[in-house]
């Protein structure tokens, strides 16, 4: 009975201590929204859906996935950036869209300072760092735009 007690109170502790282990994380449900073809003229974005966006954020790492529905020009590639457009408006390159699906894990200082999500038209080859205009994309919900 006495090894019994102690089992059990061995696994309290472990239980315990496993729960507030986990306290200090930022663990959510990956958020899922559509991407939608950006007003003209903007800014902003219209209703009409060419893709969807899912973001997964644990603690200071964003698990980025976007899927198109629409095509770029033959000439060009849809390029994803994250912009703090309440802020410095900074744009962060997250890569060119292949295949019509871009799937990236970004770890950062401080990932909810971003606010849009957005999708550019760019030239195949382009080696100009900014990005071009405003194709599409998405408000991101809470808890970005802290």
């Amino acid at each position: 009975m006495k090894r019994v007690k102690i089992s059990l109170l061995f696994i309290a502790i472990a239980a315990i201590f496993s729960m507030s282990s986990h306290l200090g994380q930022a663990i959510a449900q990956p958020v899922v929204m559509d991407i939608n073809k950006a007003l003209d003229p903007g800014p902003g974005f219209g209703t009409e859906k060419i893709g969807t966006l899912s973001i997964e954020a644990q603690n200071k790492t964003l698990d980025i996935s976007a899927n198109m529905t629409a095509m770029p020009k033959p000439d060009k590639v849809f390029e994803a950036w994250l912009v703090d457009a309440d802020g410095s408006n900074y744009k962060l390159s997250l890569g060119a869209i292949e295949g019509g699906s871009l799937k990236t894990s970004e770890h950062m200082v401080n990932p909810y300072t971003y606010t849009e999500f957005i999708i550019t038209e760019e030239p195949i080859d382009d080696t100009d760092p900014n990005s071009a205009g405003t194709y599409g994309g998405a408000e991101l919900q809470a808890p970005f735009g802290q």
